[in-house]
Formats: C-alpha cells, structure tokens, sequence
C-alpha cells in the first residue's frame, strides 16, 4: 500500500474536500463523539487543503530544471566546434609553440564538456585559455583570430552560470520536496482520522459509513467527466431548399 492510499498527492486536495462535505452533512455525530470535533478543527482541515492545493498548483521547478539542462547541453555542443578550431591551429603551429600541440589542453577539455561535466571542462579550459595566451602570435601566424578566443570563453562562462544556476534549481527542490512532504503527510493524517471516525460513527448507516472509505473516494476522485451533449438544431427548411423528385415515367 502506497503512503497515501492508492491516492495521488494532487489528489489529496480533492479528497479533503470530499470528506469535508460528509463532515460537515454529520457534524452533530462528529461533535458528540468529541469535542476536537469544532470550528477550530474544520479551519485548520480548510487551511492544510488550501495549502496543499497551492503547493500541487504552483509552477514546478522540474519545468525550468528542463530548461536550464537542455540550454546547458546546447551551449556545451556549441563549444566543441570552436575548441576543434583551437587544435587545428595549434596542429598548424605545433612547431612554434610553447608546448606541444597535444600538451595544448584541448583533447582534455573536450573530454570534460562532452561528460557534461561543467566543472572540470571549466577547470581544463582555465590551461587552454593560458596556452592560448601563451602562443597568440604562432597561432595568428597561422590564421587564428582573436574572436574565436572570445567567443569561447563568452560559451565558457555561459557554461559555467548555467551549471551553477542547475545546481542552484537542484537544491531547490530537493528542499521542496522535503518541505512539501511534511505538509502532505499533515494533511493526510487529518484526512485518515475523519475517514476512520466516519466509517465509526456511521456504522449503522451503511451507505453513509461506506461515505467515508478511501476505496470509495477515490472512485468519486477520479470518475470520469462525460463531455456534454450538444444537440443539434434542424437546419430550416427553406422554399429554396425544397426539391421536388422527379417524378418516373411508367414503363409500359
């Protein structure tokens, strides 16, 4: 059995509402039985649905977390052809280089950042960035311009925000969904003490006791909504629109 029943969290909302209405049809039976039973007890019901309800429709951060991830990636793609530029004009330059061209940084680099692997594609590009540095006038000898440097370290650091914002959305709702599960598992905790009170105080009545079962409920729950008729009007009948059949010659 799941920890709310076979219930889904979105739809403990609805199930709050659905009880209270039965709680409200048997308050006296509520109230007779015990006191805790008061105004008191059906505002802070009231409070906990409303609550929960925000929580279930407030804008997920899944949604940006998906957004933040597949910007990442993109920009993460978009580095590679410009770090292949870097090792084709250090090959090119290879012998007026201070170090070798395969010593340039950028085979490690491209490692890191087709891992996704942000921080250490970062911490790789810091030698590229420092080599470049190094050779400017060997690799401009051999055709390298100083926009293609710039624009790699813009993506660098574009990558480099978007993995921190990533984490940042992580941790966010790795909070969240601590959060909102103390406040889910309040809610059902009020939910399951009026379904068993009510199965309880309504034994006698067996259609209003059987009111008050979650395997009844979540029937009401998630009963499927039958889209409405729409009958169509006769379309008028116009003299233009009268057509008189032909009438058949007898054959004789």
């Amino acid at each position: 059995m799941s920890t709310y029943f076979k219930f889904r969290q979105e739809e403990l909302p609805i199930v709050g509402e659905i009880l209270l209405q039965m709680f409200t049809r048997d308050r006296s039976a509520f109230e007779n039985f015990s006191a805790e039973y008061n105004d008191e007890f059906l505002t802070q019901v009231s409070n906990q649905i409303k609550k929960v309800n925000e929580l279930t429709q407030a804008p997920t951060l899944s949604a940006e977390i998906k957004k933040i991830t597949a910007d990442l990636y993109e920009c993460a793609d978009g580095i590679i052809p410009q770090l292949d530029l870097v090792a084709a004009y250090a090959q090119r330059a290879n012998k007026a280089l201070t170090v070798r061209a395969a010593d340039f940084g950028v085979k490690q680099a491209k490692k890191e950042v087709r891992r996704k692997n942000i921080e250490a594609f970062c911490a790789k590009m810091k030698v590229v960035e420092q080599n470049i540095a190094n050779n400017i006038e060997a690799l401009k000898a051999k055709g390298y311009k100083e926009t293609l440097g710039t624009k790699l370290n813009k993506l660098t650091n574009q990558a480099y925000d978007l993995n921190l914002l990533q984490e940042e959305k992580l941790r966010e709702k790795k909070e969240l969904v601590v959060s909102n599960h103390v406040q889910f598992s309040k809610l059902w905790n009020m939910l399951s003490d009026l379904s068993k009170t009510g199965k309880l105080l309504m034994k006698t009545n067996k259609q209003k006791s059987e009111d008050y079962m979650f395997s009844h409920i979540i029937n009401q729950v998630r009963k499927p909504k039958l889209a409405p008729v729409v009958k169509k009007k006769p379309a008028p009948v116009t003299e233009d629109s009268k057509e008189e059949k032909p009438v058949e010659e007898a054959v004789s």
